[in-house]
């Protein structure tokens, strides 16, 4: 099919007022030769587009499927349009992604910002959702890209996921917890108190502490509802850990001052524990120079994360000078690759001496 995409334009344009007359008007040219670039259309699908009717022009059953998909060619190819012309400079311009609300902790705020420094008037849109959810709309196109937790969905055929390395996580509670500092603890004696979540738990990580669960032989502890507090701000349940008894994980680089101010104490630590999270895309969608360079930022971004992670762990875990990682599963890359992911071995913290 030869079909221009002028063409194109002159169908929706009919379509959308109803009137070959209205239609010839808005566009700047003659019905006739309005009717004669329908016909050349109908010809070449050998069938009509449009019904007249006393009042104007009702498109036909294959009037309305041509003038869907009409309409999605146009667009992207305005879309193209843009993107061609702001390609090199990100003068103007606008990128949607989504994050989980780990990401949101930890790379993300960083990366936003470095990415609002060097491209002020390209505008931002950051959704921050569980990665169904995210998902659901990277898939009807409202966001690009987006950060999240990829082991329920890292054999999606349709996504491309870019693996980030996995940070060690500790659960970790106030000062004076009646859990710090002991020794030989068991995951299932954390269950005597409140467990907190910031996000939805995913399987691999819900099944070791549903199992530790079950080990309690407390009743209290087996009825206890886990998580106990469900919230995907991170500040507000550091608020809640300090002024209670409740537990929560976190990454080492999210609660270094209240680490340094001694307010909150690691626990203890899984070898399970850890994030598993990946910069997720449509195979068929490639990204648009904004988003491409927000990708670049968040790479930058995760870079000086495990750097700062990397200096925390030697303060606030044994064994620094240990060969602390080990080859975790090899999930399915979405492009049919396998990625190598790296799962931290992670063992009982303790707050270092004074004279450490």
């Amino acid at each position: 099919m030869s079909t221009e995409l002028r063409q194109l334009r002159h169908v929706i344009a009919v379509a959308d007022h109803g009137n070959f007359a209205r239609a010839a008007e808005a566009l700047r040219m003659s019905q006739p030769a309005l009717s004669r670039s329908v016909q050349a259309v109908e010809r070449e699908l050998g069938g009509r587009l449009f019904q007249r009717t006393p009042s104007g022009a009702e498109p036909t059953d294959l009037g309305h499927l041509f003038v869907l998909r009409a309409r999605h060619i146009v667009q992207m190819s305005e879309e193209l349009g843009l993107e061609m012309a702001h390609n090199s400079s990100l003068r103007t311009g606008h990128v949607a992604i989504g994050g989980a609300p780990y990401p949101l902790q930890t790379t993300l705020p960083q990366a936003l910002t470095r990415f609002a420094a060097a491209h002020p008037e390209v505008s931002v849109r950051l959704i921050v959702r569980e990665w169904d959810e995210l998902l659901r709309r990277l898939r009807g196109r409202e966001i690009e890209l987006f950060v999240a937790e990829t082991s329920m969905i890292e054999h999606e055929s349709d996504i491309s996921i870019e693996a980030i390395g996995p940070h060690p996580m500790f659960l970790v509670g106030r000062a004076g917890h009646p859990l710090a500092g002991r020794d030989a603890l068991d995951l299932s004696d954390l269950f005597e108190y409140p467990l907190a979540a910031i996000t939805r738990i995913p399987p691999r990580i819900l099944e070791p502490f549903r199992a530790a669960q079950r080990r309690t032989g407390s009743p209290a502890a087996m009825a206890r509802r886990f998580p106990a507090i469900e919230c995907n701000i991170h500040t507000v349940l550091t608020q809640v850990v300090l002024g209670t008894d409740t537990i929560m994980a976190s990454t080492l680089p999210r609660i270094r001052a209240e680490l340094e101010s001694g307010q909150l104490v690691p626990i203890k630590s899984e070898p399970w524990l850890f994030t598993l999270y990946g910069i997720v895309t449509l195979k068929s969608h490639p990204l648009s120079a904004a988003s491409a360079r927000f990708r670049e930022f968040i790479l930058e971004s995760e870079r000086e994360f495990c750097h700062e992670e990397k200096a925390l762990l030697a303060r606030w875990q044994p064994g620094a000078g240990q060969e602390r990682s080990r080859s975790a599963r090899t999930p399915r890359h979405a492009a049919g690759r396998p990625v190598q992911r790296k799962r931290p071995k992670v063992v009982t913290p303790r707050r270092p001496a004074a004279d450490e």
